[in-house]
C-alpha cells in the first residue's frame, strides 16, 4: 500500500508459502519498524497502534490515537480542568467520556471532538488559559495527524481495505474540522466566513453541502445570507474551488488464475491478502469537474483511492495530488478478487469533507 507520506512507497509483500514463520516475521517486524522510523513515532505508541481492533469504528480510531504516548506532553492544566468537564458533560460531542478528566489523553480527545463541533469553546478558561491553550493546539493537531497516517498505513500494511477507510474517514473529518457524514449542513462550515448562523439560514433553504451553493445565484445567496454585494460574487468563486471529484471504475476482464503469493504491479500496487483469488483487470479513471484545477484553502488537496473486497480485505489503495487528476489521470490494474464478490470503491479528498465518491462493482 501506498504510505500517507510517500505516495510512492509500497508495503512489503507476504511471504511466500516457502517461507518460515520467523522468516515472515522478520518481514513484519521490519516493515512496521519502518512505519515507526517514517513518522517518527515511539514503539510503545507503534504497539499502541497495532492493538486496534480489526473493524475498528470512529470512536475506535480516535480514542486509540489519543492514546499515542507522545499526548503526555499535553497535560491538563490546573486551569482547564473546568473547561475539559464541561466539554465531556454538557456539549454535543459524540463521543464522551464515562469517567475522571484528568489525562493528558483525555484532552486530545475531547478538545478535538469539541472542535469539530464548531460550536465554539465553553466560556471556562481566563484568558492566559485559553491563549496558551490556542497556542498548544497547533501542535496538538500536528501530532494526532501523524498518529493517524501511521495507524492507516499500518491498516495497510494488515491489508484491512475496511480499517482504512475508517481511519482515512477521521483523518478527513480532523483536517476539515467538519464529521465526515454528519449532515445538517455542517460540512458548509468549511467555508471560510460560513458560521453557524449563516449555515442555519442555508439549511434552512434546504441548501446542505457546498455544492448545492456552488449552483447558486450570487444573488440568491446575497438575499438568503443578508449580505451585500459583492458578498455573493466572492462566495462563488470561492465555493468554486471546492473540488468536484469524478470516478469511473470499470472490471474488463479475468487475467490468469496466479499465484497470490506476490504482489502484482499493472501501474501500481495490488494487495495481496493471502486469499483463494483470481487476478482481474480494472480500468480507473480518475479527474475532477472544477474548470481549473481546484485548490481549496489555497492548498492542492490529495486524494485516496480504496477498493476494498466483499470480507473488508484492502484490494487496492492509490494516492496522489489533484494535481495528477488534469485531464483525468487512466489506470489500468490488476486486481486479486473473488469470483462473485462485491468490490467497493472509495474515492475522496484527504482533507476535505463532502468529496466522496463511493461505487460498487460485482466480479464476473
Amino acid at each position: 500500500m501506498a504510505s500517507l507520506q510517500n505516495p510512492t512507497l509500497a508495503t512489503c509483500p507476504t511471504s511466500s508459502g516457502s517461507a518460515t514463520a520467523a522468516g515472515r516475521q522478520t518481514k513484519l517486524c521490519g516493515a512496521v519498524h519502518a512505519i515507526q522510523l517514517r513518522y517518527q513515532l515511539s514503539p510503545v505508541t507503534i504497539k499502541t497502534l497495532e492493538a486496534v481492533n480489526s473493524s475498528p469504528s470512529r470512536r475506535d480510531i480516535l480514542y486509540q490515537s489519543c492514546q499515542a504516548i507522545e499526548f503526555r506532553s499535553f497535560p491538563i492544566k490546573q486551569a482547564e480542568r473546568t473547561f475539559f468537564r464541561e466539554i465531556n458533560d454538557h456539549t454535543a460531542i459524540p463521543y464522551p467520556l464515562g469517567e475522571n478528566i484528568c489525562q493528558p489523553w483525555q484532552k486530545a480527545f475531547l478538545f478535538i471532538q469539541m472542535e469539530m463541533q464548531q460550536q465554539g469553546w465553553p466560556n471556562k478558561l481566563n484568558a492566559k488559559a485559553r491563549k496558551e491553550l490556542q497556542q498548544e493546539s497547533g501542535r496538538l493537531y500536528s501530532l494526532l495527524d501523524s498518529v493517524l497516517r501511521c495507524l492507516i498505513d499500518l491498516f495497510g500494511h494488515k491489508r484491512n481495505g475496511r480499517a482504512v477507510n475508517t481511519a482515512l474517514d477521521v483523518l478527513r473529518s480532523v483536517r476539515a474540522r467538519v464529521w465526515e457524514g454528519s449532515g445538517n449542513g455542517k460540512e458548509l462550515l468549511q467555508i471560510q466566513g460560513i458560521g453557524p448562523a449563516k449555515m442555519q439560514k442555508l439549511v434552512d433553504a434546504d441548501v446542505r453541502t457546498v455544492h448545492q451553493l456552488s449552483r447558486m445565484e450570487f444573488y440568491h445567496i446575497e438575499r438568503l445570507l443578508s449580505r451585500n454585494p459583492p458578498f455573493g460574487q466572492e462566495m462563488k468563486r470561492l465555493v468554486a474551488n471546492f473540488p468536484l471529484l469524478k470516478l469511473d471504475f470499470e472490471l474488463i476482464r479475468r487475467h490468469d488464475s496466479v499465484d497470490i503469493g506476490s504482489i502484482k504491479r499493472i501501474g501500481e500496487t495490488s494487495a495481496s491478502t493471502g486469499v483463494q483469488t483470481d487476478m482481474w483487470i480494472a480500468r480507473v479513471v480518475l479527474g475532477y469537474g472544477n474548470d481549473k484545477l481546484p485548490e481549496w484553502k489555497k492548498r492542492t488537496p490529495w486524494t485516496t483511492l480504496v477498493v476494498e473486497g466483499e470480507d473488508g480485505r484492502l484490494v487496492w489503495f492509490w494516492r496522489g495530488s489533484v494535481k495528477r487528476l488534469r485531464e483525468n489521470k487512466k489506470m489500468l490494474i490488476g486486481l486479486d478478487v473473488k469470483q462473485g464478490e462485491t468490490l467497493k470503491v472509495t474515492f475522496a479528498c484527504e482533507e476535505v469533507v463532502g468529496t466522496m465518491i463511493r461505487q460498487s462493482a460485482q466480479v464476473g
